[in-house]
């Protein structure tokens, strides 16, 4: 019989943790106004998560709150409030992404129990080590693995896992992606993402010619429920349903199917409530099993918005058929109804395969003009629309009406609220204070009295009296649970003396459980002018490498990475910098790194981004190797885990999102010497966290931005189309292109060795006299893509000299046409 995995419920709203209850969830995780990826929803109110914990551990269902977005140094003093109001709750888990958050959490807030959010990137076995070590309790792996590396590393770790279910896919790795920020300031790791993948493309290939179009980034939707037998053997501990932003309805009836689902994969007796045509129903882009099960056909490229079900199609009407006694302005829709479906008014359709057009439906009719109660399967009926749609032309149910209401009225079922169960012990002896124990929801008090029982003048105490005293509880809240004691045989207490221990046990009691006054850290501890919280004393000199950079002079170190290894006859035509990041991967990387090293210029190596365990394995046995590295750029938690015991200098990548000062403390804690500063950050963020690092800053100057990271390929090439047929390996070769979007938009598209996609900004960085403000920054990177080499030449010794020029010109042959200021002038909300 398999183990049943947690089922873990959405919850945006009260209505929605009141849905999830409902529909047998053993835990939900929300969030509050602020600092949660789902900013976009509703959310509540610190009043609504008191009395949603407080409902959900009165039915035994567990509460995780979201904090996982990146925090500003500016919202610390805010955090800090938020997590003094949290740790009053009880709560059964933090769900977080922000090294700076962690850093807080582990130092001043230890009573929190830590899960990773996906935006963490965890990408195999050495990440989920990393945050077993770190003392988390649980780590959510991403939604790329497959449920054989799942149970692989179940069987290897001791700290729960968590895996997604059901509901939406992102094109790109969770926490990787940049588009929503750099097209419109609105940052998915801060919670507000506008969805770019679900927008329309055309996607050209390297000659410019038009491959496809449609909504080309648009995965389908996660669902396993089909596959929870198999599922529940892997181990893992906790499925995911996906959906802070849907509505009630949707929670209840997904959360229930998984219920369901699971029981009957349990060997339990299930009676089946919710069918997979429901389902689907309730909200679907196409269903697809993911990367769960090696899927191909992951992509929806016809419609970016709720499918619904397919119930039939248009037809011609004959003339009779117009009459449908409604406005004007609208015009007969001939519908024939598939079988084994209905139609009834109230219900949403929608037209064609791609969805962007549709029609509530306000009345049905006949062919004939008589008006109808509902459509049924098999049928010809007429609806008004105000919409001409041609005949032959699929019909979607995108909105059931009945079936929503059956969800509403099953979703807000009222809870009866259990009173508190309390059991009380009594000690009632001859020369001792009289004692009373009460104990409720895990907590126990004790009242000793300031009286003793004393020896009867007739007959002595009876534990009928006893019990009819202490039982008086009415209007208290709680219920009665067992009452104990332990009597002498001769004592006696007056009723009045019982009532008052029941009396003052009981206010003990209600007080320790409302209990507020834990250690706080309070904001007051903030300084003003590094916006961190708690300070040191330690922290308020100038850090050590900073005295050091400026005794050397205020020139930058100039930094050139390379994506791809280049050859060592380009390499040699370059001059001028101070350091160079190199592939770790590249082909003849010990030999170019021996030749710079030789020049003078330090060399980091860079591990991939990307790090699933079978890459992990390539990475380490590199590693074994003699390199010649100066040090390492790493891009995720599997190379730091890989790389903690290693003597060379250690730099976190873009990919490690530093947002704040206190991340900085945690990768030097972590053993990192280094780190590039994330470019979503504003000019004024950026000199606060620079100013106050004890790591090493390295600024992203020049180059084409990553914006997304995916291995969903949108190519469909032969090798691609190949793996529906039972191949498991991404297409291994390389290729490029752009897309272009509705505005105009271009955004060049790579696929790489890996088989991973890569989509730039179309525009490309370049900051200019700005960052000789930046007093703090240590070195300046250059980011080569494919620029000839007279004009890398150009931009490096641009950083070299001409930048601290005072008349601040370009020179020739470098312009700012097409090129951005990314976030460091506008930042981003």
């Amino acid at each position: 019989m398999n183990k049943k995995p947690e089922l873990l419920a959405p919850a945006g709203t009260t209505a929605a943790v009141i849905a999830a209850i409902n529909g047998g969830a053993d835990a939900v995780y929300f969030g509050g106004k602020s600092f949660n990826a789902r900013r976009n929803a509703e959310n509540m109110t610190d009043d609504e998560i008191k009395e949603a914990v407080t409902r959900c551990h009165q039915h035994g269902v567990k509460v995780y709150v979201t904090l996982n977005i990146l925090i500003k140094n500016s919202e610390m003093a805010e955090v800090v409030n938020t997590l003094n109001f949290l740790k009053t709750l009880n709560l059964d888990g933090l769900i977080v992404q922000d090294i700076g958050l962690i850093y807080l959490l582990r130092h001043y807030f230890p009573e929190f129990k830590l899960q990773t959010s996906t935006q963490a990137s965890v990408y195999g076995l050495e990440g989920v080590l990393f945050f077993q070590k770190l003392g988390f309790s649980r780590v959510v792996l991403p939604r790329e693995m497959s449920l054989t590396q799942v149970a692989d590393i179940k069987k290897k770790t001791r700290i729960e896992l968590k895996i997604f279910a059901h509901g939406a896919l992102c094109y790109a790795y969770s926490g990787q992606c940049l588009m929503s920020s750099m097209i419109g300031g609105r940052s998915g790791n801060r919670g507000l993402c506008a969805q770019p993948c679900r927008k329309h493309y055309q996607l050209f290939d390297e000659n410019a010619r038009l491959v496809k179009e449609g909504y080309l980034i648009s995965p389908k939707d996660l669902n396993i429920l089909d596959a929870l037998p198999v599922v529940s053997a892997s181990g893992v501990d906790s499925l995911k349903i996906e959906g802070r932003m849907k509505t009630p309805e949707y929670v209840y009836g997904i959360t229930r199917a998984y219920r369901e689902g699971i029981d009957a994969a349990a060997g339990d007796e299930v009676d089946q409530t919710i069918d997979n045509r429901a389902v689907m129903q309730v909200f679907n882009r196409d269903f697809t099993r993911g990367h769960l099960f090696n899927e191909a056909d992951i992509l929806n490229a016809q419609v970016g918005k709720n499918r619904g079900v397919l119930i039939g199609q248009v037809v011609s009407l004959a003339k009779t058929a117009k009459n449908t006694n409604h406005k004007s302005t609208y015009q007969p829709l001939g519908i024939r109804l598939y079988e084994d479906v209905q139609l009834n008014v109230g219900d949403g359709l929608s037209f064609g395969e791609d969805g962007k057009t549709g029609t509530r439906v306000d009345a049905i009719f006949t062919p004939s003009g008589r008006r109808c109660e509902r459509g049924s399967g098999g049928e010809t009926v007429v609806i008004p629309c105000r919409y001409g749609v041609s005949p032959g032309t699929l019909l979607y149910k995108n909105f059931d009406k009945n079936l929503m209401d059956s969800l509403t009225k099953r979703g807000s079922r009222s809870l009866d609220q259990p009173a508190s169960t309390i059991n009380f012990k009594l000690f009632l002896k001859l020369d001792k204070p009289a004692e009373i124990v009460a104990s409720a929801q895990g907590c126990a008090v004790t009242y000793r009295a300031d009286f003793y029982p004393e020896a009867p003048l007739k007959n002595p105490i009876d534990e009928a009296m006893v019990r009819e005293q202490i039982s008086r509880i009415g209007g208290t809240g709680f219920e009665l649970g067992i009452i104990s004691m332990e009597l002498d045989d001769q004592v006696f207490l007056s009723r009045s003396q019982l009532n008052t221990l029941r009396k003052e046990v009981l206010i003990k009691l209600t007080q320790k459980l409302a209990d507020t006054e834990k250690k706080e850290v309070s904001p007051d501890l903030l300084h003003s002018t590094i916006t961190i919280v708690p300070l040191e004393k330690e922290l308020l000199a100038k850090p050590e490498r900073l005295k050091k950079r400026q005794s050397d002079g205020e020139k930058k170190q100039v930094s050139l990475s390379f994506e791809k290894m280049p050859m060592i006859d380009f390499l040699m035509q370059l001059d001028g910098l101070d350091q160079v990041v190199l592939p770790l991967l590249g082909e003849g990387v010990a030999e170019k790194t021996a030749l710079l090293k030789d020049r003078g210029i330090t060399v980091l190596l860079k591990t991939p981004k990307i790090m699933d365990d079978q890459m992990t394995k390539k990475v380490r046995q590199l590693l074994k190797k003699e390199l010649n590295q100066d040090g390492f750029l790493i891009g995720n938690y599997e190379a730091l885990q890989l790389l903690n015991k290693t003597s060379s200098y250690v730099e976190a990548d873009l990919s490690f999102n530093v947002f704040n000062t206190l991340a900085t403390r945690a990768l030097k804690e972590w053993g990192v010497g280094g780190a590039v500063l994330s470019p979503e950050l504003i000019e004024t963020e950026l000199q606060e966290i620079t100013g106050h690092s004890e790591i090493d800053m390295v600024l992203p100057v020049y180059g084409v931005q990553e914006l997304m990271v995916s291995k969903k390929c949108l190519f469909g090439c032969k090798n691609c189309l190949e793996k529906k047929k039972g191949t498991t390996g991404l297409c291994h070769r390389e290729m490029s292109g752009k897309l272009l979007d509705e505005r105009g938009f271009s955004f060049p598209v790579e696929r790489d060795d890996q088989g991973l996609i890569h989509i730039y900004n179309g525009d490309t960085l370049f900051l200019r006299e700005e960052i000789l403000e930046l007093k703090s920054v240590d070195t300046w990177r250059i980011y080569y893509h494919n620029e000839n080499i007279e004009k890398l030449r150009t931009i490096i010794s641009y950083y070299r000299q001409g930048i601290y020029d005072k008349h601040w010109g370009l020179p020739e042959g470098l312009g700012t046409e097409g090129t951005t200021r990314g976030s460091f002038r506008r930042g981003v909300k």
